[in-house]
């Protein structure tokens, strides 16, 4: 880079590798040298980092003492960091002034276009992941803490196989799409990936060495992919515990473009945390330590980012895309329509919630077999039903229509509280309630809706799903459905079971049977209110 001597004295400058502890060994003449005022240098090492220097007087000059103007840094602490496009005015004292512009960006590359529809959040009871450390299995956790490393290694495999990323705007919880981000998870782990997190997470992990991985390390990686057209994955260290457990905290990210000005550093990220974003970035400064990151969006674990690492990255192609199972938008159903049956489930018990008549803001019916009547308020969305069960014994239903707070669209479910009240007076004990009209399920990837036509005293189920009809029964005891599917072949059914997880979420398994043979594999199924 060119440096310019602004000032009124002559200065003496040497430059030092971002890694010389030593600030003295392997100085050689085209490494150091004299400026006299307005003069002007080329200095550095090509197409890489360095320290610079800058003295009053020759390193060996002893009388008098040569004084320090500009310090690279003390051994150990990453000082100010210059690169070969930079141009660097020295102005007297202890001032200098830098000045650059450089800005790459993956061709092509967005967020918006080529990252993942949905965010990544998946329902509570996804099947678990893990990772092998050495010789012991290491539980990243529920699939609901997220699978952004698989999420991130798949948008780079889809980029660059040229392939169009599915369009699902829920994340899958089985089938082909869900296996493969499970398994770029587990790569995303290899090599460094989880000994970095371990490394560079805990206390003892020093400021110096944390700014050493993220500026001179990870930097170079990432600046290097990018100017080869490849988005660049990264781990983001955003707890400092020596916890191994506590690794599922940290986070995993795509960086697709980068621009500098002198020290101050700008990375464009697709944050599969918040999909399709293209305004996402992480800026820092490359003179300061201890490192301070700034996102612009609130990163998970402490709330704050300690240092990131480059992930060694390996191409896979993704699954064809005649065998990831179509994302299909199914309308939401208005839960309060004349002739619903929602499925309802109230302190554990499954039921049908029917809407026989709607008139106005009123409504009638059934709610597990007995009369009930109620009424909603359109502008805030409240309701509020009553279940005769006999003389002197009511239960009064209070709720709302939810509403999906991104979309500020109705979710079509309903959920709130009940109470019993017993010849006027009411039982304070409040038990919870949540209602929806149907069940979106995802069987082996593909989707459809569950939906319910009766219910009765004893448990058994009749519905449809995939067009198809569908028998059970519920076992209020276990909270496990059992479904069977019938086809139009009569030797051909499918046989579904699964348990409640939570409020009206079922999981669980589903087999063939074929010609009265069951066989012996089985696929994942999960059914939910919402997506």
């Amino acid at each position: 880079m060119p440096l310019i001597n602004r000032s009124s004295m002559s200065i003496y400058w040497r430059i030092f590798t971002p890694v010389d502890r030593t600030r003295a060994s392997g100085i050689a003449p085209a490494y150091e040298g004299m400026l006299a005022p307005g003069g002007q240098a080329g200095i550095g090492y090509s197409a890489s980092q360095f320290q610079l220097e800058i003295r009053d007087r020759p390193p060996l000059s002893l009388i008098p003492p040569s004084r320090i103007l500009v310090p690279a840094g003390p051994p150990g602490i990453v000082g100010e960091l210059y690169r070969s496009s930079d141009l660097l005015e020295y102005l007297g004292g202890a001032e200098l002034r830098l000045t650059t512009q450089e800005r790459a960006d993956v061709p092509g590359f967005l967020p918006s276009t080529h990252g993942f529809r949905f965010t990544n959040s998946f329902p509570v009871n996804t099947a678990h992941v893990s990772v092998r450390v050495g010789n012991v299995d290491m539980a990243i956790g529920d699939a609901a803490n997220g699978l952004c490393g698989g999420m991130v290694y798949a948008v780079r495999d889809y980029f660059h196989a040229g392939m169009p990323i599915p369009s699902h705007k829920a994340g899958p919880v089985s089938g082909v799409l869900y296996d493969y981000l499970v398994s770029r998870l587990y790569d995303s782990f290899d090599g460094l990936g989880w000994t970095e997190y371990l490394r560079l997470m805990s206390p003892g992990c020093g400021a110096g060495e944390r700014a050493r991985t993220a500026y001179f390390t990870a930097l170079h990686s990432i600046e290097t992919n990018i100017r080869n057209g490849a988005p660049s994955p990264i781990g983001l260290v955003q707890v400092n515990t020596d916890d191994p457990l506590q690794v599922g905290n940290n986070h995993q990210v795509l960086v697709y473009g980068f621009e500098r000005n002198g020290r101050r550093v700008r990375l464009r990220i697709y944050d599969p945390n918040h999909p399709g974003r293209d305004d996402i970035t992480l800026s820092f400064d490359t003179g300061v330590t201890p490192p301070i990151f700034s996102y612009s969006v609130p990163p998970g674990g402490d709330g704050r980012i300690y240092t990131f690492f480059s992930h060694q990255y390996h191409q896979r192609q993704p699954p064809p895309a005649d065998q990831v199972p179509p994302w299909i938008d199914f309308p939401v159903p208005n839960p309060l329509a004349e002739g619903t049956s929602n499925i309802i489930v109230a302190n554990n018990w499954l039921g049908l919630l029917r809407i026989e008549r709607a008139f106005g803001s009123r409504f009638n019916g059934t709610l597990y077999g007995q009369r009930m009547e109620g009424e909603w308020n359109p502008s805030t969305r409240a309701i509020r039903l009553t279940r005769f069960l006999g003389p002197g014994y009511e239960q009064i239903y209070t709720g709302t229509l939810e509403m999906d707070p991104s979309t500020r669209t109705l979710t079509g479910t309903l959920s709130g509280h009940f109470q019993e009240v017993r010849n006027g007076v009411t039982e304070p004990t409040a038990y919870a309630w949540r209602a929806a009209p149907r069940l979106l399920v995802d069987g082996n990837g593909w989707l459809t809706e569950l939906r319910l036509h009766h219910i009765d005293g004893n448990g058994a189920i009749a519905g449809e799903m995939y067009g198809e009809a569908v028998t059970g029964r519920w076992e209020q005891s276990a909270q496990r459905l059992y479904l069977t599917r019938r086809s139009p072949d009569p030797n051909y059914v499918q046989e579904w079971t699964g348990r409640r997880t939570d409020g009206l979420a079922f999981a669980g398994d589903f087999q063939e049977v074929l010609g009265g043979i069951r066989q012996a594999r089985q696929y994942r199924w999960m059914a939910f209110d919402r997506r």
